[in-house]
């Protein structure tokens, strides 16, 4: 056999291989593309069952008592800037009221909303009665909650002790300062003492803070009894509260610990 021979027997052997494989390969793509094809149409129809259904509902207006041409608009503010400041299932009411043009729409709707809400108030405390009842029958009038069974919370330490001192950072003309210093003085009745800190005063000036003392309504006798002392503040904040920005300034000595005290919680 000749080579030509040859070429032609191994071309007519391969030939019906070819077109079986390229048979198979149009048939698979044939039903590919019907496959897709019956997955968009799938698609397509779940769509029109979400549009049909709120067609449905934009039509039915038993619950709204709204007519087309409202519900309509409804739609069409809820989905534009509205969309971005209200929740999703703010009602059809809700939005016209907020986008009312006038003052009668907006007074329509809210009274609609209004007896709507007040409809279903009347539902659900109806049916927290039948749950409760339902409870009692379930329970047979025993406690849900045994409240002696409860893990007791040990008290809490109280913010001041009869122990206690108090710390108090002022300074001069400070409006703050001398509302809470008499808040201060009040609290200073249940602890050991106060130590009051004035900053502003020459240091080493007794003369001055004497008088500070008198405006404040500080009596000399308690000073005297060591209730109230009289002290410059010589830095001392600075070195036992770094961070104070503002004053006043109102700690608690507890022993040899300083906690700092809101001093607007000791009225």
């Amino acid at each position: 056999m000749s080579a030509f021979e040859q070429s032609q027997w191994r071309t007519r052997s391969i030939t019906p291989r070819v077109v079986f494989v390229c048979c198979l390969l149009w048939v698979e793509f044939a039903v590919g593309d019907e496959k897709l094809n019956v997955l968009q149409t799938e698609i397509e129809r779940r769509a029109n069952d979400k549009l049909a259904q709120r067609d449905t509902e934009l039509i039915d207006d038993s619950l709204w008592h709204l007519d087309r041409t409202e519900l309509e608009r409804a739609e069409t503010l809820k989905a534009s800037f509205r969309q971005y400041l209200s929740d999703r299932q703010i009602s059809p009411l809700e939005v016209l009221g907020i986008h009312a043009r006038t003052d009668a729409e907006r007074n329509r709707y809210a009274r609609r909303w209004a007896k709507l809400m007040i409809e279903d108030a009347e539902r659900v405390l109806a049916f927290q009665r039948a749950y409760d009842s339902a409870v009692r029958d379930l329970l047979y009038d025993q406690p849900l909650i045994e409240l002696a069974r409860l893990p007791v919370r040990a008290s809490p330490i109280p913010k001041l002790l009869p122990t206690d001192r108090l710390a108090v950072f002022v300074k001069l003309d400070c409006v703050a300062c001398d509302d809470v210093l008499q808040s201060v003085f009040l609290a200073g009745r249940d602890v050991a003492g106060i130590d009051v800190y004035v900053k502003g005063l020459p240091e080493g000036d007794e003369l001055d803070l004497n008088r500070w003392a008198h405006r404040q309504g500080i009596p000399p006798s308690v000073v005297h009894a060591k209730r109230i002392t009289l002290n410059f503040d010589e830095g001392l904040l600075a070195r036992v509260h770094p961070r104070a920005r503002e004053l006043p300034v109102v700690m608690r000595r507890r022993g040899d610990r300083l906690d700092l005290l809101d001093p607007w919680e000791l009225r």
